[in-house]
Parts: C-alpha cells; structure tokens; sequence
C-alpha cells in the first residue's frame, strides 16, 4: 500500500512539474519552442513512467510472474521511447536544454517525494 502510495504520489507531482514547467516556460520565455520543447519531453516521461507502472503491475500481479509482460512489453515500451525521442530530436525544432530538462522531470518528482516523505517522517516522529 505506501508503495503504491509512494508511486501515485510520483506521478501528481510529476503531472503538476509537467504543468508548472510549461506554463513557466512559456511565460518566462515567449516561445513556443521552449515550451514545446519542455512539453513534449515531459509529457513522454510522464507517460513512460505510467505504462512502467502498468507493466510492473501486471507482471506481478499474480503468484506467478507474467514473463510475457516482461520480456516483450518492456523492450517494446524502450524501443517506442528511444524512437520517439529521435523522431522528436531529429525532426523537431526544440531547444535541446530545455527538452533534457523535461525528460528529467520523473527524477525530479522522484525528490521532491523523497523530500516531502522526509519531511512528513521527521514531523511524525516529533509528534
């Protein structure tokens, strides 16, 4: 149950760096290719963390491992991700800072979780 909590908690605040950044973006910079390009890729690794958690869930699901979910949907997952990223690089006009920071934003909602988690731990334990 935390884990799957920990996980939902990930994917919000992923959702909400995801909105934030583009939005920032957009104002701070007055160019749809900077927020195009801080869109798109984390929209990419939004999704892509979400059809991980799908894939985990379903191979694990059960008493025994689902090895159909793992070893077919998982490299599919990778090889659609990393053509997609090149579709988008190659043909796309992005700003290639600004697109690795959006590919970035599942590790930044990953510590930013870890931090609040801190935070609500340490708060806990002095109650």
């Amino acid at each position: 149950m935390a884990v799957e909590t920990t996980i939902n908690n990930i994917e919000r605040i992923n959702l909400f760096i995801l909105i934030l950044g583009s939005l920032l973006s957009l104002l701070i910079m007055r160019d749809f290719k900077y927020f195009f390009s801080f869109a798109v890729a984390s929209a990419i690794m939004t999704l892509n963390f979400r059809y991980l958690k799908k894939i985990i869930e379903g191979g694990f699901s059960k008493s025994t491992i689902n090895k159909k979910d793992l070893f077919i949907k998982l490299p599919l997952k990778f090889i659609v991700l990393t053509g997609l990223v090149f579709v988008i690089i190659r043909f796309g006009d992005i700003d290639v800072i600004f697109f690795l920071v959006g590919l970035s934003t599942v590790f930044i909602s990953i510590v930013f979780n870890q931090i609040f988690m801190a935070f609500s731990t340490a708060e806990k334990k002095e109650k």
